[in-house]
């Protein structure tokens, strides 16, 4: 538990402490996430919670190039936290921000709107990946008919929290592609 921040689902990783222990089946994800799921960021705070899964309807992927000043910003942001590093760390790769700005739109379960920018590290891993065979233009239409076909036929979630700076503002952190099916809410940590 980290004693600065009273989350109930936060907790102080401590370095050196996860392993991988390769791919999660597609078996296993059921269990992980459907204790997650809640129809609407709202009943996920109502329940006390700042992390939440949600079944989302009418996504789309959508994405708008960034200013040249937001790339530089976000650069630097990356290299002045790798300074930060100790001297027992690992050195961090360089890192090049995406160009574009990647989001979703979609409609929770209690029939509201949202947009979230995308902090999903695997589409921003995607979009270098498929750009080096396909190009941007490509890449950013394979990335469309991913999340919006494949992902949404077979079933989706969002993984969303809040951060202890902000606990009224959600973040998409992750989008998973789980098989449609019924599942839990309600549930308490």
């Amino acid at each position: 538990m980290n004693s600065q921040d009273k989350r109930v689902e936060s907790c102080k990783v401590l370095q050196g402490t996860i392993k991988n222990l390769g791919r999660c089946a597609d078996a296993d994800k059921r269990p992980l996430l459907e204790p997650l799921i809640t129809p609407s960021m709202e009943a996920a705070a109502a329940l006390g919670r700042s992390l939440t899964a949600i079944r989302p309807d009418q996504v789309r992927f959508v994405f708008r190039q960034k200013p040249a000043s937001a790339m530089q910003q976000e650069a630097d942001a990356y290299a002045r936290s790798a300074r930060q590093a100790n001297m027992l760390d690992q050195e961090v790769e360089p890192f090049e921000p995406t160009p574009y700005m990647l989001a979703f739109t979609y409609v929770d379960e209690a029939g509201v709107r949202h947009t979230h920018q995308c902090g999903d590290w695997e589409t921003h891993t995607a979009f270098w990946k498929w750009r080096q065979s396909y190009g941007e233009e490509r890449t950013l239409q394979m990335l469309k008919e991913k999340y919006e076909g494949e992902y949404v036929k077979k079933g989706v979630v969002f993984v969303l929290g809040t951060l202890a700076k902000r606990p009224k503002q959600w973040t998409l952190l992750g989008v998973v592609r789980l098989d449609k099916g019924a599942y839990q809410t309600g549930f308490s940590f």
